[in-house]
């Protein structure tokens, strides 16, 4: 899905709003393609990106940013 387009995006927020509504408050989803770790608060609707082996396209900060959740960063 290109997340450039208005169809796009909105797609792409259903699909990560499925994904991460399946994960326990705290738990973790692990993205194989770049090994990359974020920590999941439903509570304060926040991503956190606590590890990663190569670098993470910023799609998933910008994803996460449309469905009006927080993206941090902690790997830097």
């Amino acid at each position: 899905m290109n997340i450039n387009t208005k169809r796009g995006m909105a797609a792409a927020v259903a699909w990560q709003r499925h994904h991460i509504s399946g994960i326990k408050e705290g738990g973790t989803w692990v993205i194989p393609r770049s090994g990359t770790i974020i920590q999941v608060s439903h509570e304060n609707k926040t991503l956190t990106m606590v590890a990663n082996l190569l670098p993470e396209l910023p799609d998933i900060q910008r994803v996460t940013e449309a469905m009006g959740w927080k993206f941090v960063d902690q790997t830097v």
